[in-house]
């Protein structure tokens, strides 16, 4: 009986790992996914799948470490595709029954003041652009406080230049504020910034008419006509 016993306890045990294990490698799999569409701009079907993902989570979520690591990591895509579509209701952070800010998580809380710092650009008059400029300084002193990065660093440096520099221009002087991101997929790309940056173009007053597109032949066209092009005589130096 004790020769049985013990393969039979062996086995169950490497099912039960190995139930765990594929049932990790599907969920790393779908957040895989999640991430695919937010990188490749899919705003709206990134938030769709991440919401999905993040509620079909439930024994996933009991797995040591590797739950809720793949949690949060669903969590933080979704916010971000939310962030990108300007939907920074859906991004609030957590508060207590005090109103205070309970949020913990490093990537919501950059998220949030970077949301701050849009509403402040878009903003028509300059006082209240100052005044939001004020509210997302205070939360990149937040995140920074919470955990220290490069990002809400860089974020937290700039928007107290831009902060200064507005504070120092005559109130008469003319004020344009920055575009809205565009939330909306296009019938290819998103018009606007993106997560990969500002979209790129000439630049202004450039004649591209200058510029020509050499195409190089196909397979078939080499060997229709197999010569090389003639160049002129070289000339010896020296």
């Amino acid at each position: 009986m004790k020769s049985i016993a013990a393969p039979l306890v062996s086995a169950i045990v490497l099912a039960l790992a190995g139930a765990v294990f594929w049932m990790v490698g599907q969920t790393e799999r779908r957040v895989a996914d999640v991430h695919l569409r937010l990188a490749t701009l899919q705003y709206t079907s990134a938030r769709a799948a991440g919401d999905e993902v993040s509620q079909s989570l439930d024994l996933e979520r009991r797995v040591p470490v590797v739950g809720e690591k793949s949690a949060a990591d669903v969590r933080d895509t979704t916010a971000t595709a939310k962030y990108w579509q300007s939907d920074y209701a859906g991004i609030a952070p957590q508060k207590d029954a005090a109103g205070a800010v309970a949020e913990t998580d490093p990537e919501i809380l950059l998220l949030n003041a970077n949301a701050a710092f849009r509403t402040s650009q878009v903003s028509g008059d300059r006082a209240e652009a100052i005044r939001k400029l004020d509210g997302a300084i205070k939360s990149y002193a937040d995140v920074l406080k919470a955990n220290p990065g490069e990002d809400a660093a860089f974020n937290y440096e700039y928007a107290l230049r831009l902060r200064d520099a507005l504070g120092k221009v005559r109130a008469s002087a003319p004020f344009k504020p920055t575009p809205r991101m565009v939330a909306e997929e296009g019938a290819d790309l998103p018009a606007g910034p993106t997560l990969h940056g500002s979209p790129g173009a000439p630049p202004e007053k450039t004649d591209m008419s200058q510029f020509k597109i050499v195409i190089p032949k196909r397979g078939e066209e080499r060997k229709d006509n197999p010569e090389a092009g003639k160049g002129g005589t070289k000339v010896r130096k020296g």
